[in-house]
Formats: structure tokens, sequence, C-alpha cells
């Protein structure tokens, strides 16, 4: 399975951030990160060249993994050990029983679908986007779902060389997102993003979608060298989250 352990540099832009940067590093330790350092200008220079900050913290720890194989990987370890994975199915009722609980499903193209029924000892909600519709098959309506769309643009020839791996802000204060970043690919162009964005509609990943001067205007913080021309539109997904607009916490589910 493709993967690269690159390490991470979460770079402070101005004399502010370092004293958020210094807290950050505590909170990483309080949760086991090991080997993190803040560096200097000049460190962060050798590490990458192009990107401007006063200081970083260094996350050596770090790698990338292609998440698509990574899902594929789990799937076969789990049908291995005795697991059964049925695709294209929608959960459409939940019914306790007396020692478990009837999950109805609907299999297969609308137009050509069909019901069946499956009885688990333990459910376990993890629908994401829809986790809220599928808590409420239970009759649980105390959660509620808040779509945020992340959108990305890629750096691809020669000015993808501007970053050599993973470079961070420091992450919003809000907690909405961890900000606009780079990441490397295993496969050699430059992501930029994610985006962070209230959205309408759990389906909603490209109507009004940002322009790709706004993705330059972000990244010049930390990459001072990059240029609207060096960037094209890429992918853009959805994030569920439990907070509403204006709302305060991370609260990712």
């Amino acid at each position: 399975m493709p993967f690269r352990h690159t390490g991470k540099l979460v770079v402070a832009a101005n004399a502010h951030e370092e004293e958020e940067l210094v807290a950050l590093k505590k909170r990483g330790e309080d949760n086991g990160v090991e080997g993190l350092r803040i560096i200097s200008p000049i460190e962060i220079r050798v590490r990458e060249p192009f990107v401007k900050g006063v200081a970083a913290l260094d996350v050596p720890s770090t790698g990338i993994v292609s998440a698509e194989e990574l899902v594929h990987a789990y799937a076969r370890v789990a049908t291995n050990q005795g697991a059964n994975i049925v695709t294209r199915a929608q959960v459409v009722s939940l019914e306790p029983a007396r020692d478990t609980i009837r999950v109805g499903l609907r299999i297969g193209d609308e137009e050509d679908s069909q019901r069946e029924t499956i009885e688990a000892k333990c459910v376990i909600n993890a629908a994401g986007l829809f986790a809220d519709e599928v808590a409420a098959l239970l009759g649980n309506q105390s959660w509620r779902i808040y779509p945020v769309r992340g959108e990305y643009c890629e750096i691809r020839g020669p000015q993808s060389l501007l970053i050599k791996n993973l470079v961070y802000p420091l992450p919003h204060s809000d907690g909405l997102s961890l900000g606009v970043h780079f990441t490397k690919t295993l496969w050699g162009t430059v992501l930029v993003g994610p985006t962070a964005t209230y959205v309408e509609g759990k389906d909603n990943y490209e109507k009004n979608r940002l322009p790709i001067s706004a993705f330059a205007e972000s990244a010049k913080t930390l990459l001072p060298e990059i240029e609207e021309r060096d960037l094209q539109l890429g992918y853009s997904g959805l994030r569920p989250k439990l907070v509403p607009p204006g709302g305060k916490g991370i609260a990712d589910l």
C-alpha cells in the first residue's frame, strides 16, 4: 500500500501566532505525540526553502497514505476475518427486538432494488453526513448534521517543487478547520486546501465553488511565490459538523 513518512511543519506566520504554536506543542505532548519541537526560520528554510514563517512546530511522526487503498485493505482484512460487506445498501429502518436490532436495507438502484433484513446484536452509526437521519430511525431527534464543504486546488508541474512535504498554518481558532495547507501527494502534485464553508444540502459538492484567486490569496501567507496561474481547481468533499454556522467548537462527527 503506498505510504510515505514525511514529517509536517505547522508554521507561525507572525509573532502572535508563535505564542499559539507553543500552546499547540503542549497540547500535542499532552496527547502523546512524540518528538515535537519548535524550529527557527532558518530551520524552516532548510526543510522548506520557499515557506515563510517566524517559527514552526516540527511534527516528525507524520506520514501520508493512499486513503482509497487503505480502505480497500481494511475491507480485505475484515473479509478474511469473517465479516460480510454489503455494498450499494441503504438503511431504511431500525427496529429494536428483544436481544437484537433489525436493520432494514434497500439494496441496489431505486428502480431495481430489493429489501433485506439483517439482525445484529450491536449497530454502530457511522453514516457520516446522514448519521442524524439514521439516528432518527430509532427515534433519536437530538442530533443534526450541518454539512461543511472543503475545497482543494492543485499545483502541478514545476511549481509543485515549491513544497517538499506537508506545511500547515495554525488551526482556525473557531475550530472550523485546520486551515488551508499544503500536501505533497504520493504522486508528486501539491494539494492546497481544504477550505471550510457551510453549505445547504448533503450533496452540494460543486455549487458556487470558490474562485482560484481565493486559494492563491490564502496560500501566499506561507508561500509568497505562489501565483493564481499556478493553481487549478481540484476536488471537494463534505464534512459533517454538529455545530451550526456561527457555533463554537470542532464538533466533527
